[in-house]
């Protein structure tokens, strides 16, 4: 057509580009936010690749595992603070994160940055933690609906239908059942999270949702 103007070259595009993910070149492995699907079997070379990373220092790896241990297991025996190991794990996993990452980059181990999550994106860790708490709270509670149901059921069926109770079994089946399926779904939301907060800092919505979506 003719009579159409010539498209001003210095004009903003018309299509969306918010969505573009852009591949992030990490020494020598490509981060892509986006995830994407591998064969099952790479999970036996993942193994092996981190069995290859902890090999050269393997004693330092050792000494770690030893301190994180006695921190949990200190913790553990306080009363009421231990609570706080739900919201410790995510910290420390963080803090491991960054050790696998300087190793595998610089080749060098550095033992200081298992703390590193207490200095470094510290809010969304702890936010890590507390969505953690959260599913698992609501496992209790689901447990709780349907196990109390099976209770009642079972108080019903000793005294009238002896069928009462074998549904009531089949409550308290399907209870621990549903407390399995959320505290799984908690653990898809946190398992990577860490890691992703860490390393790339990407913000805590965000890598939980990543993290539930390569889940």
């Amino acid at each position: 057509n003719l009579d159409k103007e010539p498209r001003n070259p210095y004009s903003p595009p018309e299509s969306g580009v918010d969505d573009v993910i852009q591949p992030v070149d990490n020494g020598n492995e490509i981060f892509i936010p986006g995830a994407q699907s591998v064969p099952a079997g790479e999970g036996v070379n993942w193994i092996g690749q981190a069995w290859h990373l902890m090999k050269p220092k393997f004693g330092m790896w050792i000494l770690l595992g030893i301190i994180v241990f006695l921190i949990m297991l200190v913790v553990q025996v306080i009363p009421v603070l231990n609570i706080a190991t739900l919201f410790l794990v995510p910290i420390f996993n963080g803090g491991i994160m960054a050790v696998c990452e300087k190793q595998r980059t610089t080749g060098i181990f550095d033992l200081e940055l298992m703390f590193s999550g207490f200095k470094k994106n510290l809010g969304p860790l702890i936010g890590v933690g507390a969505i953690m708490f959260g599913m698992m709270m609501a496992s209790i509670i689901v447990l709780f609906i349907f196990g109390g149901s099976a209770l009642i059921a079972a108080g019903i069926g000793s005294n009238s239908e002896p069928n009462m109770s074998a549904a009531s079994a089949g409550l308290l089946a399907f209870g621990g059942l549903m407390m399995f399926v959320v505290m799984m779904v908690g653990y898809a939301l946190t398992w990577f999270a860490p890691a992703l907060i860490m390393i790339h800092d990407i913000p805590l919505g965000k890598a939980v949702s990543m993290s539930f979506s390569a889940v």
